[in-house]
């Protein structure tokens, strides 16, 4: 391994150094929408008994764990530097998730979603918040973009191997899938990565109690609400869309295709909208990409007879809803000094992460008391108050660029 303070690595391009992140993300990306994926499967796993709404509990253990990672890894990315926690929570996450392939009951498996998360958790907002201070001034939204494409990217891989193993070979050899492809990230990045320039220069650690002085406090609280309304939004779908499409008469295969094209759109729409984002302001952009995410939810609701409409609305959707979870992150990476933006985004994607962990149980009980088309009436609703809290930012004319950071660097 190339040593801590080897020139070799100092060396490496910004560039390489946001692709190496967007790696990780990749690698958390599959192992967190992979769940989805198997979840058909694992409501037929013999000896399990698992029930729908279980399925939904099992499914929000992992973001239990990723709210606890992302306000440890924060605060920790704020004390200690991004690289050596980066490197920790992929590790973890890597063996929980080899844990999950092993998992003998679906309370098992639960527990072990939860330790990944994590992991999962921790890796996110330390990712973000070293590829942000090797950003240029007015690139942040394409930044995080690139970062955050790593989810549906993942998340096409997994419906990939789903599409080719799960009807032969069960889910646990997705599993294993994602334990190599975590594995692979974790060497790469160990042996590249560099510390932050920016907290190598600047020490003093983030404090949870500075994002609520009265100058920002407005601005942390709106950011969170938009935050938990999106992550419940996009989870739900990605958690559920599977499952709904079959509830809605569309064959296996078929609902595996609308969840990959849900991902696919939210790769390859969220990059415009990064543009619109850098150009036009992240929370007015952010705003509108969660009411066109609605409209998507809506179109899904109706379930139309023509199947070109139902995945161009789809792929929409994915776009949309993906492109407003970036921009909030590109918000909160811009706000906060160096000191206090790796405790900063924990807090967004923390918070967020709550909004995860509702999602699958919503969904399932929602699913088993109503049907699918009330699943996606619930998504409609939380996606207009992600939209609304954005808007309340836009309109107020409080900027998250204008928060005051002279006393971020107090130790507490």
């Amino acid at each position: 391994m190339i040593p801590q303070g080897s020139g070799i690595r100092n060396r490496i391009p910004a560039v390489v150094v946001v692709g190496l992140c967007a790696m990780v993300v990749i690698a958390e990306g599959y192992d967190l929408i992979m769940y989805g994926a198997i979840l058909p499967a694992l409501l037929d796993e013999p000896g399990w008994g698992m029930t729908k709404s279980v399925g939904g509990t099992v499914g929000s253990m992992v973001y239990i764990g990723m709210t606890v990672g992302a306000l440890a890894g924060g605060r920790l990315a704020d004390r200690f530097g991004r690289r050596r926690p980066l490197l920790v929570a992929v590790a973890w996450f890597m063996v929980w998730t080899a844990a999950c392939a092993v998992a003998g009951s679906s309370w098992q498996l639960g527990a072990f979603r939860l330790l990944a998360g994590i992991g999962m958790g921790a890796a996110a907002a330390t990712a973000l918040a070293l590829a942000r201070e090797y950003t240029p001034p007015g690139r942040t939204g394409m930044t995080v973009t690139i970062l955050m494409a790593g989810i549906p990217i993942g998340g096409i891989v997994s419906a990939l191997a789903g599409l080719a193993l799960l009807s032969r070979h069960g889910w646990r050899p997705l599993c294993w899938i994602g334990v190599v492809l975590t594995g692979v990230v974790l060497i790469v990045v160990a042996l590249l990565l560099p510390e932050s320039a920016d907290f190598a220069t600047r020490r003093a650690p983030g404090r949870l109690r500075l994002l609520f002085t009265a100058d920002r406090r407005a601005v942390t609280l709106l950011v969170a609400v938009a935050a938990f309304a999106e992550l419940l939004t996009w989870y739900g779908l990605n958690t559920w869309m599977t499952t709904l499409m079959r509830e809605l008469h569309y064959p296996l295969t078929s609902a595996l295709q609308f969840s990959m094209t849900l991902n696919t759109g939210a790769v390859v729409g969220s990059f415009a909208l990064a543009v619109a984002g850098d150009r036009w302001g992240a929370r007015p952009v952010g705003s509108a990409a969660a009411l066109v995410a609605a409209a998507g939810i809506g179109v899904c609701a109706v379930g139309p007879s023509d199947r070109l409409v139902l995945l161009a609305s789809i792929a929409v959707l994915g776009a949309a809803a993906q492109s407003a979870l970036n921009l909030i992150n590109a918000a909160v990476a811009d706000g906060y000094p160096a000191e206090l933006r790796g405790t900063a985004l924990g807090w967004s994607n923390g918070v967020g992460r709550l909004g995860a962990v509702v999602a699958p149980s919503l969904g399932g009980w929602v699913l088993s008391a109503t049907g699918p088309s009330q699943v996606f009436q619930t998504f409609i609703l939380t996606s207009v108050c992600c939209a609304a809290a954005l808007a309340v930012l836009a309109w107020s004319g409080r900027s998250v660029r204008a928060v005051r950071p002279e006393h971020a660097g107090v130790a507490g």
